[in-house]
């Protein structure tokens, strides 16, 4: 079934998730922000809210290639479901298991062409991913184990999934790589992050975030919206085609980390129905994490709005620059932030459910 992105894509996104948010009863709690944005500093700011655009110490033969690695990353961004087990398999977390297996494909030449995308299994997926597909568990005869599936397998079945999804697409779409076609959606979107982002999300399945809750749309669309702004980061200042406008204008990328990170600083206040979410092994349904992740979104624009504020009306003491604090800016604030050893240890909800996030 062909998907077709709302109109007006951003503030369908910032209407939608405030509407959920407060058919959620989640509160946000203005005070709160206050005390965020007054406890902000200058240093931590400018140490935390720069990304740099996914710039790898690697060669590449051309732009084209450069932009299928990165392109490749971001659809695959998810897995953070598996965290536990990826931690103990391997010692790295979902992001860096994406990334690790982005490079075996392009460190051992393995072909990620639209052809080559739709043939990859999941053994070859686990592979090069470094995912653990068996496990050696005991079995009901004393001394004997057998080998059963093991949890992380799953991961790499999604994997694989959106792989051989995304090459088939591809190849209906007459492109050879997932590069190719960002390449030509950003000189179709002319300069707008807004369009090039509904370009991907009405082309690819693994970029059409949303859901029905409480039977009304929710739009998220995390995935599209990141690799817009790392695109921009990572070659604004030297390919015009990704010198893309408005991206301040963007939603947050909302994942597990950001909502996690914004009821921590009271931003976000949980009802009773979902309180169990942010606990120790907190484990939500698809549905409990979209209300979550919906939250974050329209928190994270309430905080933007106030730290906006000129004049007699500014809180804190951060400059954020001419074009002050964007939504992009505050999300990567906040993941990297998250990664400090302080907070490292809060616990994050987490859903296996899903290819989003």
């Amino acid at each position: 079934m062909t998907f077709t992105c709302p109109t007006n894509l951003y503030d369908s996104v910032y209407t939608t998730t405030k509407q959920c948010r407060e058919r959620s009863d989640i509160k946000i709690d203005q005070d709160a922000i206050v005390q965020f944005l007054d406890n902000l500093t200058q240093e931590s700011w400018d140490k935390h809210s720069v990304a740099n655009g996914m710039s790898f110490p690697l060669k590449f033969d051309s732009l084209e290639q450069e932009v299928n690695i990165l392109s490749l990353i971001d659809i695959l961004n998810t897995g953070h479901g598996f965290r536990k087990e990826l931690h103990e398999d391997s010692d790295r977390g979902a992001f860096e298991t994406i990334v690790f297996g982005i490079m075996s494909f392009h460190i051992s030449s393995s072909a990620t062409t639209a052809d080559a995308l739709t043939k990859l299994t999941g053994w070859e997926v686990g592979s090069h991913f470094g995912i653990t597909m068996q496990k050696d568990v005991p079995s009901e005869l004393a001394h004997v184990t057998v080998s059963k599936p093991s949890v992380a397998s799953k991961l790499a079945g999604q994997l694989q999934g959106v792989l051989n999804e995304t090459g088939r697409v591809l190849k209906e779409k007459k492109f050879e790589t997932l590069g190719a076609f960002v390449i030509d959606t950003a000189k179709k979107a002319n300069g707008s992050g807004e369009k090039f982002a509904e370009i991907l999300i009405n082309t690819f399945p693994a970029f059409q975030d949303c859901a029905e809750i409480d039977g009304e749309k929710v739009y998220v669309f995390k995935k599209a919206f990141l690799l817009a702004s790392s695109l921009e980061r990572r070659f604004g200042a030297t390919e015009p085609i990704f010198a893309f406008k408005g991206l301040e204008k963007s939603p947050i990328f909302a994942d597990n980390v950001i909502p996690t990170m914004m009821v921590h600083f009271g931003v976000l206040v949980l009802p009773e129905s979902l309180k169990h979410t942010v606990q120790e092994n907190g484990v939500t349904t698809v549905e409990e994490s979209y209300r979550l992740r919906a939250a974050a979104v329209d928190g994270c624009r309430e905080i933007v709005e106030k730290a906006n504020l000129k004049g007699a009306d500014k809180i804190g003491k951060v400059e954020f620059g001419e074009k002050g604090m964007s939504s992009c800016d505050l999300d990567v604030y906040l993941w990297r932030v998250a990664k400090e050893p302080q907070y490292r240890k809060i616990p994050r909800f987490h859903c296996k459910d899903t290819i989003f996030f």
